[in-house]
Order: C-alpha cells, then sequence, then structure tokens
C-alpha cells in the first residue's frame, strides 16, 4: 500500500496491492487499517478504484465521488 500526503490536510492512496494467490485472507483489510491509522490526521484521504472494489473500500468509511484524470495511453 503507498499513499502521498501532505501531512496536514490531504492524502491519496495511490496504491494496494495484494497477489492472488494471498487474497481473501485479510491482508488488504489489514494494510488498509494500519494505513488510514497513519493517516488519521489527514483531513482528507481519497483514492480512485474500480467499482468492483467499491465494497471493500466502503467498509473503511470512504463514499463514492465523482472526479476527473487523465491517463496517457499513447507515450
Amino acid at each position: 500500500i503507498t499513499a502521498i500526503t501532505d501531512g496536514v490536510l490531504n492524502a491519496h492512496i495511490t496504491l494496494l496491492e495484494v497477489l492472488p494467490e494471498f487474497r481473501r485472507q485479510g491482508i488488504g483489510a489489514e494494510l488498509m487499517r494500519k494505513m488510514l491509522a497513519q493517516l488519521s490526521g489527514v483531513y482528507a484521504v481519497d483514492l480512485i478504484c474500480d467499482p468492483a472494489s467499491r465494497s471493500f473500500y466502503q467498509r473503511f468509511g470512504f463514499r463514492e465521488a465523482t472526479g476527473m484524470m487523465i491517463r496517457r495511453t499513447n507515450p
């Protein structure tokens, strides 16, 4: 799990990955709990996920929001 933060107002969880053979063992949930504990003093914690992952993050208090992004697929 990786996050970028200014330490005060904003944090963005950029990555949470668990290898397929280790999924469904609570590893991702434990990583998320530890990261949120580290970010407990930050006002806003954001992340982007695919629709299939929404229910996982909702368990930790995240809620859906809209946003904008650029993805450069042809370098």
